[in-house]
């Protein structure tokens, strides 16, 4: 198993609200990968996708290089809402923060893959690239209702609106997606900086039919700042 991570500021913001954390097992095929995507004023976004971050490998710490199971994952994700919405209440600066996190736990040939927002977890092999998660998003909604098409949906004005997120309400439901992986697959977590900018077979290209996966996630980035990098980008690649 090998992992690369990137994250950017973009071209346009001025604070980088997103947050990545790799953690390796020594000797181990194990690993521990997450993306948050912080949400709120400039200040409490980046605050609430580090605070997410790092409460989530203090809670999984123990649990994780031996790998987990779904009920361990779904508490993991409680504690780290609880931990980011008592912050919002409790000091003003930091009112209405929350975050998105997709995260994954990868042990031996099987991943546990847990989603809260619209950051998202992809798995690549010879098949192209599928899409792990399911956005928790407006325009997501208004997709599966049959209301937008999915080019309507990237183009919609209300696509960054996301109705569910780490510490926005004292609550939250985690999706939890459990996979098999073999060696020659990838598996791409990444904030919606880049997918509003990079369409899915070109993620799967600068990945999967690229000679040099090392720097893909450096290829993907260069690709969406230069199409406006309207917002900060994060990528983290797992190679089995």
């Amino acid at each position: 198993m090998k992992a690369w991570g990137l994250t950017d500021v973009g071209n346009v913001r001025e604070v980088n609200q997103d947050t990545f954390r790799m953690k390796r097992a020594d000797g181990e095929e194990a690993g521990l990968f997450l993306v948050c995507d912080g949400m709120g004023g400039a200040k409490a976004g980046e605050v609430a996708s580090r605070l997410a971050a790092e409460a989530f490998l203090e809670f999984m710490d123990g649990k994780w290089s031996e790998g987990c199971t779904e009920e361990q994952l779904r508490e993991s994700y409680d504690r780290v809402n609880e931990t980011v919405y008592d912050m919002a209440q409790s000091d003003p600066d930091y009112a209405g923060m929350g975050t998105t996190m997709v995260t994954a736990v990868c042990t031996e040939g099987r991943v546990l893959v847990g989603n809260v927002g619209d950051s998202r977890a992809y798995l690549l092999d010879e098949n192209g690239a599928r899409q792990i998660t399911e956005d928790h998003s407006l325009v997501s909604e208004l997709m599966k209702r049959g209301d937008l098409t999915p080019y309507q949906a990237s183009h919609h004005p209300s696509r960054n609106v996301i109705t569910r997120a780490i510490g926005a309400d004292a609550t939250v439901k985690c999706d939890v997606f459990p996979l098999e992986v073999k060696a020659g697959q990838y598996l791409l977590l990444c904030s919606d900086g880049l997918i509003r900018d990079v369409a899915d077979p070109e993620i799967y290209y600068q990945i999967y039919q690229c000679d040099h996966p090392e720097t893909a996630c450096d290829r993907l980035m260069a690709l969406a700042k230069s199409r406006g990098g309207r917002d900060n980008i994060t990528l983290l690649l797992v190679a089995f």
